[in-house]
């Protein structure tokens, strides 16, 4: 895992330094590029197990595909973009959608995270210093934090940490307005403890899922 991130990387710096080396000389670059986005589109979970005490109860259960829907705040730092060719950022992120069991369980998931980002400027002019459009890997991580309910059971909660990964482009349409699509890969485990009026449970679920969004960046 580390090896692929770091060939990522690689190949991101490689792309900059192209990119730059075509790029007009003189143009000026803030230091700092702030930005809030907001974003909508569609969760896919992968299939899970459903265990009670280490025994796997039900294996492969499938989790329901549901609308995914969140913002994040960032900014990206561009000083490195003269060394490596790239721009590093950071941001926090969040992301909600409904991972439910078909007909049984119903389960509404947030997380939130703060990752890591890399980008390659493209086309960069005197108006667009930070590029026309880039794409973009991250990786990070935080909490997942699931609302859980069964019938006949009390609702219950439980945050658990968190990995996110992600990677997208975005195209400006303004100086100040993008819009972007992006891949995202969520995954946590949870235990779920379920109580009715005579007796109290814990359950443990893993759920994982990649979430196909698009959404509007403002950057100032």
């Amino acid at each position: 895992m580390q090896r692929n991130r770091l060939g990522i990387f690689l190949m991101l710096g490689f792309l900059g330094l192209a990119a730059t080396a075509q790029a007009e000389e003189g143009i000026r670059v803030r230091p700092i590029d702030v930005y809030i986005s907001g974003f909508a589109g569609y969760s896919f979970p992968f299939k899970t197990d459903f265990s009670y005490q280490g025994t796997t109860l039900i294996s492969d259960l499938e989790l329901d595909k549901s609308p995914s829907f969140g913002g994040k705040a960032g900014m990206w730092f561009t000083a490195p973009r003269k060394r490596l060719g790239i721009d590093i950022g950071v941001e926090a992120d969040v992301t909600n959608f409904n991972p439910d069991t078909p007909r049984t369980l119903e389960l509404q998931a947030t997380y939130f995270g703060v990752h890591v980002l890399a980008r390659v400027p493209m086309e960069v002019t005197q108006e667009l210093p930070n590029g026309r459009w880039f794409p973009y890997v991250g990786f990070g991580g935080g909490g997942q934090r699931i609302a859980f309910e069964a019938p006949g059971t009390t609702e219950g909660r439980h945050t658990a940490p968190a990995f996110h990964g992600l990677w997208g482009a975005k195209v400006f349409i303004t100086k100040h307005i993008a819009l972007f699509g992006e891949g995202k890969y969520t995954h946590a485990s949870h235990t779920l403890t379920f109580q009715n009026p005579f007796s109290t449970a814990d359950f443990d679920l893993t759920v994982r899922a990649l979430h196909g969004v698009g959404g509007l960046s403002v950057h100032f």
